[in-house]
């Protein structure tokens, strides 16, 4: 029947406008702390990458000056090492394009006006951190495999970069690139399990301050796999072809991105180099000494932010002791962690409640996760940095963070959620709960069904008690006492006697499910046949 013969009750504009306002909360579900941790993760990336090209840079120029030195030994590889500049540079400029094409994108703006405003402000320029309905399409084209988009585009060209930077490498070092260079092939799950390709697994329904972390993340990757392959490219060269007017200190960081309160470590190593010397070396105030041609430095991290150093290395020749001044840098962080809940910002009772959590620069295998504050919470691990969250009482919960590094456990943090019941059900006959209806619709539904719409979680409930009365005339009939969701065939029988105008009243309505048997939303449902 038309929607002007049959108006909503204004039981049913209520749960309408209730429906309305629920979804806008799930679209607000990540919080803002969540958002900023995402953004200064961002900008500290953006600072490594930084470093990680001067030192880079730093390379290619002991690599030239040994060019210059010897041509013809070392020409054939210093030629491979500027393919691998070239080829890199063309791909860390493709991936800030798509950076800022997605910001772009998102926020409605010009590409060269969020370049401006990113570099003033840092990614706190970005004006719609948590949307992903535009990051999505931009990078997966509305498709549901990443069949089409930015991502696969991106990731061909990832392809390519890496296959040329194998097919430039020494035999010998091939096997150690691959270990390192990107897996844009092998599948991966989520935190429901299903098993997603590479697009899909980084930036299929992913807020932009996420996609941002990836993206710089991704460079990230790819220039340390440059700086080691140049590396390996430059040790193919025997050391003995050099003079030792042209040797030049190196460092060797094994992160420049350092947690507060871990260390600082690094190798100083002497380009070209004899292996049977013992170098001395001045840093910081202190003296050190190294074994086999290596000074291994170590700062405790107190202060944040970029740190710098200097220091010189002392080399003995036959004439004596040359010194050969260096300098480094790096990047202290405070400890920082994300959670998030995986479907909403609340823990509900009586079903598996699933929950990401990671810690920047820490293997997810180190994290010590645990919940407090609400009698019989647990929480157990799902799969690489997922777990599941089951709660009985209402309340309010702590999901606490820790790490394992080296032997110490240190707190990264924690974070509150609510615990909250299921929402009600609500009872209907076929898509009825009320009002009109002929009794041929009736008798094809066969009984109840329990309507969770708008609940993201799986679950299910089934009618446990009712009351049903059928009014024919002046008096009503002796209600039937009923349960389970099907009809039984007494009833069956009393709707098939039904006529136009007669009533139908069931009352006294419960439900059971996983949190244990309440009654529904509409305990009382009236039906009149038409």
């Amino acid at each position: 029947m038309a929607a002007t013969n049959c108006p909503e009750t204004p039981r049913q504009k209520m749960i309408t406008m209730m429906y309305l306002v629920y979804t806008a909360m799930l679209a607000l579900n990540v919080s803002a702390e969540i958002l900023q941790s995402f953004i200064t993760v961002g900008d500290s990336l953006e600072v490594t990458n930084s470093l990680l090209l001067s030192k880079t840079e730093s390379a290619y120029q002991m690599f030239e000056n040994a060019y210059n030195n010897n041509e013809g030994k070392v020409g054939p590889s210093w030629e491979k090492a500027k393919q691998v500049r070239i080829a890199t540079k063309k791909i860390l400029d493709y991936l800030d394009e798509v950076k800022y094409g997605v910001i772009s994108h998102t926020d409605g703006k010009p590409i060269a006006e969020v370049k401006k405003l990113v570099k003033e402000q840092g990614f706190n320029a970005i004006e719609k951190k948590d949307n992903y309905d535009a990051p999505t399409y931009y990078f997966c084209g509305g498709t549901d495999d990443g069949s089409a988009g930015k991502a696969l585009e991106m990731k061909k060209k990832i392809d390519a970069y890496q296959a040329e930077m194998l097919s430039l490498c020494d035999d010998r070092f091939r096997a150690q690139l691959k270990k390192v260079q990107i897996d844009t092939k092998s599948m991966h799950k989520n935190a429901a399990g299903q098993s997603l390709n590479w697009q899909m697994y980084n930036f299929y329904h992913t807020v932009l301050a996420a996609d941002i972390v990836i993206i710089n993340k991704l460079k990230s990757e790819i220039e340390n796999s440059e700086y080691d392959l140049v590396n390996a490219l430059y040790s193919s060269i025997s050391a003995d072809d050099f003079k030792f007017d042209m040797v030049k200190a190196r460092v060797i960081p094994k992160s420049t991105y350092v947690m507060q309160g871990d260390s600082y470590e690094a190798d100083v190593i002497v380009a070209a180099y004899d292996s049977r010397s013992q170098l001395r070396g001045d840093v910081r105030g202190q003296t050190m000494v190294g074994d086999s041609g290596t000074l291994k430095l170590k700062f405790g991290a107190g202060a944040l932010g970029p740190q710098k150093y200097k220091g010189t290395v002392y080399v003995k020749r036959e004439t004596g002791e040359m010194p050969y001044d260096f300098e480094g840098e790096y990047f202290v962080a405070a400890p920082s962690v994300t959670i998030s809940a995986t479907k909403m910002n609340v823990f509900y009772i009586g079903v598996d409640n699933p929950l990401s959590v990671g810690a920047p620069g820490i293997n997810s295998k180190d994290l010590v996760v645990s919940i407090s504050g609400s009698n019989g919470a647990t929480i157990k691990p799902d799969n690489n940095g997922a777990y599941i969250v089951n709660v009985k009482t209402q309340g309010k919960c702590s999901i606490n963070v820790a790490a394992k590094v080296g032997n110490q456990t240190r707190n990264l943090g924690s974070m509150e959620y609510r615990i909250k019941r299921i929402p009600d059900a609500t009872v209907k006959i076929g898509n009825f709960s009320g009002g009109k209806v002929t009794k041929e619709a009736l008798l094809a539904n066969r009984g109840f069904r329990v309507d969770m719409t708008g609940f993201d979680f799986p679950v299910t409930y089934t009618v446990t008690n009712y009351k049903i009365s059928f009014i024919t005339g002046g008096e009503g009939s002796i209600p039937i006492q009923g349960r389970g969701n099907n009809f039984t065939p007494e009833i069956t029988n009393q709707i098939q006697k039904l006529r136009r105008g007669n009533r139908i009243v069931v009352e006294e309505l419960r439900v059971k499910g996983p949190d244990g048997e309440r009654a529904p939303s509409n305990q009382t449902m009236v039906f009149t046949i038409q």
